[in-house]
């Protein structure tokens, strides 16, 4: 029987390069879907966001 449910993409571990083990994990603090790799025992997510170069307020700019 078919199922009516949309193909997930192939997800390989980023450490060890096995699709066939990973599974999903829940999801990030960004929102983005986490997957965890049951051969390696590692968690990963395909997309990472980082907030490199936005610059940082001092303590003083904050208390004017």
């Amino acid at each position: 029987m078919l199922w009516n449910r949309p193909l997930l993409p192939v997800i390989k571990c980023r450490y060890c390069d096995k699709s066939d083990e990973v599974r999903l994990h829940g999801k990030g603090r960004s929102g983005y879907q986490r997957y965890r790799c049951l051969a390696c025992k590692r968690t990963f997510q395909a997309k990472y966001i980082y907030n490199v170069g936005k610059q940082e307020r001092s303590l003083s700019e904050l208390d004017r």
